[in-house]
């Protein structure tokens, strides 16, 4: 699924808005914003037959990371994301006050065949 993940938030419609600032589970230490971080943060067996997992769900974040406004970036995600089949489950802003960043988080399930 990470790999998955990695090809799809490297599309330039995105990956350009980051300069390729694109990062698994964390960005190193002193990232100049904008950056993007992604992480799976739940996969589970979701349709079973004769005691094997045929489809499993993936529950998937998405943090953007921005001095300025997060909105070409958020929309740049949630177009490329719908073309590939994740459905995007939440949304939401935040200010982080030690970083001084605006971080925007999308949340995205994904249904994969076995």
């Amino acid at each position: 699924m990470e790999e998955l993940l990695r090809k799809i938030l490297f599309d330039e419609r995105i990956s350009n808005l980051v300069s390729n600032k694109i990062y698994l589970l964390k960005a190193p230490d002193n990232t100049i914003a904008p950056y993007i971080e992604y992480e799976v943060l739940n996969e589970e067996g979701s349709l079973f037959a004769e005691n094997e997992e045929i489809e499993t769900n993936y529950r998937i974040q998405i943090d953007v990371f921005t001095k300025e406004s997060y909105t070409s970036i958020v929309k740049a995600i949630k177009n490329v994301m719908k073309e590939n089949g994740l459905m995007k489950e939440f949304g939401g802003s935040l200010y982080e006050e030690d970083s001084k960043l605006f971080h925007y988080i999308l949340r995205f399930n994904y249904e994969s065949e076995e």
